[in-house]
């Protein structure tokens, strides 16, 4: 039983890091989404947020199968993004700054989940199903903004 109940710790530890970087993709959208001065730049982050939505589902419904719920991000983890965002738009709030800041939280999520895609040593098909599709969400949302820059 109880390395049944440590591999169970070991798949929500990771689908809660995901869970969570999904989370912090929304918080850092959200920032920055009544600043954008592009009409098709802001249904791009709409879209993507929508994406990370999806993502947070998903990890959601995985976490139930190990009767587990999901761990959100801190208070204070989201409060720091957002005065982030808003000091960085302040001194510019172009939508190249925009979209700079943007493409800095898909690389930090693509070094994050890639750093999860390379520890994780389970069998769950379906979390390592997601860890390549958060990835590939990921590495999209970077290649769609570098024209904004």
């Amino acid at each position: 039983m109880k390395e049944n109940e440590m591999k169970e710790n070991l798949e929500t530890k990771y689908l809660n890091k995901l869970y969570q970087g999904a989370e912090m993709g929304v918080v850092g959208i959200n920032s920055v989404l009544d600043k954008v001065h592009k009409e098709e730049f802001r249904k791009i982050l709409e879209t993507q947020k929508e994406e990370y939505d999806t993502l947070s589902k998903k990890v959601v419904e995985i976490l139930k199968k190990y009767g587990c719920e999901e761990k959100k991000l801190g208070m204070m983890a989201k409060k720091s993004s957002e005065m982030m965002s808003e000091m960085k738009t302040k001194i510019d709030d172009s939508d190249s700054q925009i979209a700079k800041m943007m493409m800095e939280g898909s690389n930090k999520g693509i070094i994050e989940v890639t750093k999860i895609k390379n520890e994780y040593q389970g069998n769950d098909e379906e979390i390592k199903d997601l860890i390549n599709q958060f990835l590939d969400t990921e590495q999209h949302n970077l290649d769609e903004i570098k024209k904004y820059l």
